[in-house]
């Protein structure tokens, strides 16, 4: 590990007469390896390690200034270490001749310099959306002691202007990270940083960045969002953070601005929840660099509610007291225990049950036993999914389809939770409404059996790796919930998933589900979290896009909801 004031090291490497033009060798400074070369230019020091994987520099190839790793065909300077192809520099180190003698210096960096030089190499990496050189200044960061939450705040300071039509997945998946990196230890908190980082550079990469305009505390934010006035709700946005606006009272905002329409498969909620829970990690200080794009990407989003298919949910809503609902006693202080019938009404009704939603919060289930009931329905349903669908390129449903309903309830109980109001609990009857939603495919196909007893011997991890979903889910359920759950936000971190999109619903799955998993005090939420880790799918969508695409061109034929 590098340390603070690391001493100077001086040593005499080699005679100059033992050391021909185009020639190289490694020597030792200390403990230090360098590799001393031999050009047209002068005599030249370098680290002897490759920074890309550590290879040695002198089993490489020097021709003229330019020295050549072998192993992946890096090039350096040999004057100054600059990589002419290769994602990294490697150090060069101060040479002296005296008379036949070379003198080799090296003086390593202190912790707080070397962490000033990996800030700008880290933000090239996520600009060229280099993984390895992502992981491998993630790991050096770590080393000088930098904290995980400036490493990934890094990443998303750059990222979060060129994110297209404002923060997305990227972001979410980032917060959930970030929140796991407790879960590891030293070095291997690279791997949950590492994640975020590499989400946040392949959706940004190469993206203009969006240009804010000025502040402007007389604009309503609230307002400008539902107008779609972009420019005007950022605007409103950082005149009031100017202006010193409060977290509590900026987070009531954004809770209003989802509240009002179901926006974009749900999506809008769960950006405010975990943006929001992303500035407790790293601080309120930078909400101006976050929530600018978080706003943007609410204006921007599809309202749903004025969509045909939502028209009789949306009027139903639309009739209910939420003024009512939102003051209805909660359920631990009411007694309720009829959850299991709310699930299965929610699970089989043929349309949305907002009218039965109502009854039962005023009833006695209060807008968390609602929630409750919608969480522990959507995971049932993810249970029973038929995966054969999954590998079906002309189905338009899938796993994350139905995975939204579980992660949106969560972002509707956190809202409840931090503003409990009308508007709220009309997001909740919104997350019933999903709930319902995500069953249009058992309507038309019928219902999939729940899956197979499976065994509990064995690690949860790897009967995901190895694709055994049956052992999985009875692993999970046999499991304490807090093991559990830790166990799939870990497992969500590897490489179970192929492509960045289903990765970052992963990432958010194990995360909402252990959380609703403690809320209900249920297993459910979990094992369906398993049983989507360990199951086939979907991964990068090109074949049904394609099949879409000629289904549209050819006939004019727009996809099957």
């Amino acid at each position: 590990m590098t340390t603070e004031a690391s001493p100077t090291v001086r040593a005499n490497v080699c005679r100059l007469s033992d050391l021909p033009l185009g020639e190289m060798k490694m020597a030792k400074v200390g403990d230090h390896r360098v590799v001393v070369a031999h050009t047209e230019t002068g005599i030249h020091a370098l680290d002897n390690a490759c920074p890309h994987q550590g290879y040695g520099l002198v089993t490489g190839d020097l021709q003229g200034d330019l020295i050549t790793c072998q192993w992946h065909n890096w090039k350096f300077c040999v004057a100054d270490g600059n990589a002419l192809v290769g994602e990294e520099a490697v150090r060069s180190h101060q040479v002296e001749v005296v008379a036949d003698e070379v003198w080799v210096e090296v003086s390593s960096p202190t912790r707080h310099d070397l962490r000033e030089e990996l800030w700008p190499s880290l933000g090239r990496a996520i600009d060229a959306d280099y993984r390895g050189q992502i992981a491998r200044d993630t790991a050096r960061l770590l080393e000088t002691g930098a904290d995980p939450a400036d490493i990934v705040w890094h990443g998303l300071k750059l990222a979060a202007p060129k994110a297209d039509y404002g923060v997305g997945h990227e972001m979410a998946s980032a917060a959930d990270c970030l929140a796991s990196v407790d879960l590891f230890d030293g070095l291997d908190r690279t791997l949950p940083i590492t994640h975020a980082l590499a989400g946040i550079s392949e959706s940004t990469r190469g993206r203009p960045a969006y240009v804010t305009p000025p502040r402007d505390s007389s604009v309503d934010l609230v307002e400008a969002a539902e107008s779609e006035d972009v420019d005007g709700a950022v605007a409103a946005l950082l005149g009031a953070l100017a202006e010193g606006a409060e977290p509590d009272t900026v987070r009531s905002w954004f809770i209003d601005i989802v509240s009002a329409h179901h926006l974009s498969y749900g999506h809008g909620a769960i950006y405010v929840q975990k943006a929001f829970e992303l500035l407790d990690q790293v601080g309120w200080e930078r909400a101006e660099d976050l929530l600018p794009y978080l706003a943007t990407s609410l204006v921007y989003g599809t309202r749903e509610d004025t969509l045909p298919y939502m028209a009789k949910a949306v009027s139903a809503i639309e009739g209910v007291d939420l003024e009512a609902m939102a003051a209805a006693a909660d359920r631990v202080d009411s007694g309720w225990d009829e959850e299991a019938e709310l699930r299965e009404m929610l699970l089989s009704s043929e349309d949305a049950p907002i009218g039965q939603c109502v009854d039962a919060v005023l009833g006695g289930a209060g807008i968390d036993g609602l929630l409750d009931s919608v969480s522990l329905a959507v995971s049932e349903r993810l249970l029973r999914y038929d995966p054969a669908f999954e590998l079906d390129p002309r189905s338009e449903f899938g796993w994350l389809d139905i995975s939204h309903g579980l992660t949106y309830s969560r972002a509707a109980r956190w809202a409840w939770d931090h503003k409990p109001s009308p508007s709220t609990a009309r997001l909740a009857l919104f997350a019933a409404f999903l709930c319902y939603d995500t069953g249009r495919l058992e309507r038309r196909t019928g219902v999939a059996a729940m899956p197979s007893a499976g065994s509990t011997d064995g690690d949860l991890v790897d009967a995901i790796k190895h694709g055994r979903a049956d052992d999985a889910v009875a692993i999970a359920e046999a499991g304490e919930i807090e093991e559990v759950g830790q166990v799939l936000r870990m497992a969500a971190l590897t490489d179970v998933a192929g492509s960045f999109i289903v990765s970052a619903h992963l990432v958010k799955m194990a995360t909402a589900s252990w959380e609703e998993a403690v809320a209900t005090s249920s297993s459910l939420p979990l094992m369906a979290t398993a049983r989507l880790a360990a199951s086939p799918r979907r991964e990068r969508f090109i074949e049904r896009a394609a099949i879409e695409a000629v289904r549209f061109v050819g006939s004019g034929t727009p996809p099957l909801r």
